[in-house]
């Protein structure tokens, strides 16, 4: 199957069942990619449109062309000859005037076979879910629409009964060694680790790989550490980190080294054994952390990070959810309160 979705890695399931689903000619005309962050979702979706088209090197050529800092300002980016639409939030959220862009091409297109991208589906808002709604509902002509989420539940259910989901998961030890290989250039591995070490890292999912390395290769827990070490150390935590954060990516990026620390201090307040923490450049600042999140503490934390990162990832206000972060986590290091969900 290595010709089949040459660019996605790994999802060994999703590609058996879609090439089955095409060689039968039952491939539904709403499919629902859900799965963490990272996992090759939009890259599998870009693969099938492809191969719907015939059109994969058009496809693959006009995404290699797309300038960041430009293609963010387009409501909607075509190409394969304009049978391939991509949409994705504007900001926070996918608006209906990107839609009906769609909409008013979706009527002249002819008889060959389309394709309507919606990436982060779930910031769709109530007149967009409602317009795709209605479209789904009476499809016309020989057009698939794909929709990527990673928050499954914040689709609206009578979408979600419209299209088929197929589920994404973290890649496999071998799936995740082969991608590191295809690229060394993009997957640079930080200096004080390997291949293995940073697969553990990232629990095999390579869009976590990106943020554990940057361009030059060099991991950056630094922040994380200083977050962990003035809420441990300091009396005033919340006057010490409270900031604004202006960037999704940014804040997601802090919240996954604090998750991926507060791991190693978890793992250290447990066993007490330096081999087991995948943060080996911090390694010994984490044990001097550690004896202060034991009995449950480091357990609670991460919870409380965890659910800010799906409230993150809903798009809730990134003040709100630091704030909250900062006085659950000083509670529950002090042991004075349990924490209450975000």
């Amino acid at each position: 199957m290595a010709d089949f979705l040459p660019h996605l890695y790994g999802q060994e399931k999703v590609k058996k069942e879609w090439k089955r689903l095409l060689e039968e000619n039952r491939l539904p005309h709403t499919l629902i990619l859900y799965g963490d962050e990272g996992l090759g979702k939009t890259t599998a979706a870009l693969d099938l449109a492809g191969e719907l088209t015939g059109k994969s090197d058009k496809v693959w050529d006009a995404v290699a062309s797309w300038e960041e800092g430009a293609a963010k300002k387009e409501p909607v980016l075509t190409m394969a000859d304009d049978q391939v639409w991509y949409l994705r939030p504007l900001g926070l959220e996918l608006k209906i005037e990107q839609f009906r862009i769609f909409l008013d091409a979706m009527a002249s297109f002819d008889e060959k076979p389309h394709v309507c991208i919606i990436d982060e589906a779930q910031t769709m808002m109530d007149p967009v879910a409602n317009s795709l709604l209605k479209t789904l509902e009476e499809p016309e002509g020989n057009i698939h629409f794909i929709l990527i989420t990673h928050d499954l539940h914040a689709l609206l259910p009578t979408i979600i009964s419209r299209g088929e989901r197929f589920a994404f998961f973290p890649l496999g030890e071998a799936d995740y060694m082969a991608l590191m290989a295809s690229d060394p250039k993009k997957y640079k591995f930080p200096a004080d680790m390997d291949a293995k070490t940073l697969y553990q890292l990232s629990e095999g999912n390579p869009g976590i790989t990106l943020e554990v390395c940057d361009e030059t290769g060099d991991s950056q827990p630094e922040e994380a550490m200083h977050f962990w070490e003035t809420m441990t150390f300091d009396t005033m935590p919340f006057s010490k980190l409270s900031k604004e954060w202006k960037d999704r990516d940014e804040f997601l990026r802090m919240l996954r080294w604090m998750i991926l620390v507060g791991r190693d201090i978890m793992v250290l307040a447990e066993t007490g054994n330096p081999s087991l923490a995948r943060c080996i450049s911090v390694v010994h600042r984490e044990q001097t952390l550690a004896g202060h999140w034991k009995d449950g503490r480091s357990e609670e934390a991460l919870t409380v990070l965890k659910t800010a990162e799906t409230a993150v990832s809903r798009y809730i206000n990134m003040k709100n959810i630091w704030d909250m972060i900062l006085i659950q986590l000083e509670h529950i290091r002090k042991g004075s309160q349990k924490w209450s969900k975000l």
